[in-house]
């Protein structure tokens, strides 16, 4: 989950997110996309009882702005 980009922070309409995640330990990267209305995105498909570090960033006609804070997140068993 990520909160809304404050308006004065903004390079324009906002058109998507990008959401990278790095694994700490495990060569297993990628990035996915949410919508500009959408404020959470469920990953799918990482390793278990890895850590991961996490980023968000938003794009606008400009192009992409400056990635959040990371996070760092351990996954858990898949649930299967």
């Amino acid at each position: 989950m990520w909160d809304e980009v404050p308006a004065d922070q903004r390079n324009g309409i906002i058109m998507e997110y990008n959401i990278t995640y790095n694994s700490q330990t495990e060569n297993d990267n990628g990035d996915v996309q949410a919508g500009p209305n959408d404020r959470q995105k469920k990953l799918t498909g990482l390793k278990e009882f890895v850590n991961y570090t996490i980023r968000v960033s938003a794009s606008t006609m400009k192009g992409e702005g400056t990635a959040s804070d990371p996070i760092v997140v351990t996954t858990d068993q898949d649930s299967k």
